[in-house]
Parts: structure tokens; sequence; C-alpha cells
């Protein structure tokens, strides 16, 4: 029996592809399947692509005819195929550590409860560099410094103190989670460009507790071609507050069913989210007219 399925979405990284794959099939843990799925790409990914095509650990090739606009929908298609008991979106430009299985699959053996586990992550450049980790992006909100230690806690408790602020599990390449938990949340919202995996974390953690480990067993790669690149080019400020505010109405149509004090505490940030954008497209409207 498949434990681990590997979705590898990409678009456009075929530089970046030998290196992730190569990743993947060198884990000291190796009961797992890779599912690759090619969102219309027009470089040279499908030549790369290829040359895994009767790699035993390759189960299923998939290349979209058009593409799909959205790497939430490529997430969806992958579990679809997915036959492991936990899923691991590794993203085509990121890279593994050589135990990145091993030491997150642990917690969710042992741990019935836990439905997501996840590591911290190197900052790592276009051409491989590593110039630092990414501890800092939850310094401002982790006054107790409790992500230099390893630690496993209720998810909803996580939720409280980290994730309802800001999206504190900033890669999908340092995640492992339970299959069963993503179907029960409905899967990743295909109609988000962006902030799609940050809602997804949200719902999960209803369900159980989360594993995190300050080892950086992810490297995760920024250039000029990444999702985050092309969302910042090309969104304006209100655009990025809307859908913001998409995001906390969604999860406040899930969290009335789920749990109604996280409900109350989203409640706040979809005010605080509408005013804002509401004062940025304002901005807007008024630098066009200047």
């Amino acid at each position: 029996m498949i434990k681990v399925s590997v979705i590898v979405p990409n678009y456009n990284h075929h530089k970046f592809l030998h290196a992730r794959l190569d990743s993947i099939l060198k884990q000291t843990y190796q009961n797992f399947e890779i599912i690759i799925l090619d969102d219309c790409s027009t470089d040279q990914s499908r030549d790369v692509i290829e040359q895994y095509r009767h790699h035993p650990k390759v189960s299923h090739i998939i290349y979209n005819t058009k593409n799909s606009g959205s790497t939430f929908i490529q997430w969806n298609t992958g579990i679809d195929y997915a036959q492991g008991e936990y899923i691991w979106i590794a993203e085509s430009d990121d890279i593994a550590a050589t135990d990145f299985l091993e030491k997150l699959i642990s917690p969710l053996e042992h741990e019935y409860n836990v439905v997501l586990a996840y590591s911290q992550s190197n900052r790592m450049n276009e051409v491989g560099e590593i110039t630092g980790t990414w501890l800092d992006w939850t310094n401002s909100i982790d006054f107790k410094n409790l992500f230099q230690n390893d630690f496993c806690i209720l998810g909803s408790a996580y939720i409280q103190k980290f994730l309802i602020f800001k999206n504190t599990i900033p890669n999908a390449s340092a995640v492992l989670f339970r299959k069963t938990a993503y179907l029960a949340t409905g899967g990743a919202n295909s109609k988000l460009f962006t902030n799609g995996d940050w809602l997804l974390w949200l719902k999960l953690l209803t369900q159980g507790q989360i594993f995190y480990t300050s080892e950086c067993l992810n490297n995760f790669r920024y250039h000029s071609n990444s999702v985050i690149a092309q969302a910042h080019k090309s969104l304006d400020k209100a655009e990025i507050r809307k859908r913001n505010v998409f995001l906390r109405q969604d999860l406040a149509a899930f969290l009335i069913k789920e749990n109604l004090k996280l409900y109350r505490l989203n409640q706040i940030f979809l005010i605080k989210d509408t005013i804002r954008f509401y004062i940025a497209n304002i901005s807007s409207v008024l630098k066009k007219k200047s």
C-alpha cells in the first residue's frame, strides 16, 4: 500500500525540474508515488518530464491542454489521482532534504490526531544558493520564540496564536498532510490565484493537531517566475485586499459549522480586511484620476 502521494504541479519551471524530481527520488523514505502535473507549460518542461516517464515511482503524468489559471486546481486534480494516505505538494521549483519524508511522516504515523506536519524552510535563490531561512517570517508574532524549537499543538491553538494573522506556513513544499483531512475541507479553493494554501491550512487545522520541526528540511526557491513573484507584479493593493476579504468570507462559511470560537475571531479580521480593501480601492481610483 502506498503511504505518500507526491504531487508535483509544474508551470514553466523546466530549469528547476530535474533538481526537484531528483530530490524526491533520493528520499530515505521510499514508500511513495509521484504524480506530475504540467499546466500547459510553454518552455521545455515536457522534455524534462518525459525523462521520468518510465520511472517506477512515477504513477501519473498529466499534461493540461489549456492553462488552468490556478495552481490550486492542479492540487485538486493531483489528489483525485492520489493513492497515498498522506499528501506532499512538492512545488516544481523547490528542493527537499533527503530525509524530508522520513522526519515528517513519523508524527503523522505515531499520532493519529496530527493532520499536518511541516518543517522550517531555507530561502534559496534562482541558482540554488541558500541565503537564509524563513524564521524571520514568524518573528513579528512569535513572542515566545516557539518556532525556534519543535512542537506539536492543537490546530485550533495554532490558528489563534499565529495562522489567523498571516500565513505562517508559507510554502506547501514544506508540508505533509492527511488526505482524509484535505477531503473533509472540500479541497483547495480553485477560484483563488493566491491565498488558497493559507485558506486550506486554516481549514485543515480545525480537524486536529499540527506538528512543526525547526529543522530546515525544505529549500523554498525565490525567483522572478515564481507564483508569488508573478502575483506581486500583476496585483495592485486593492486586488490583494479584495482577495483577503474573499478568503475570510470563505473561511467564515466553513468555521460557522466547525468552530464558533474561531468563527468569531475570523469575523474581526474580515471586518478589518474589508475596511482595508475599501481604503485601497478608493486610493487606487484617486490615483488613476490624478
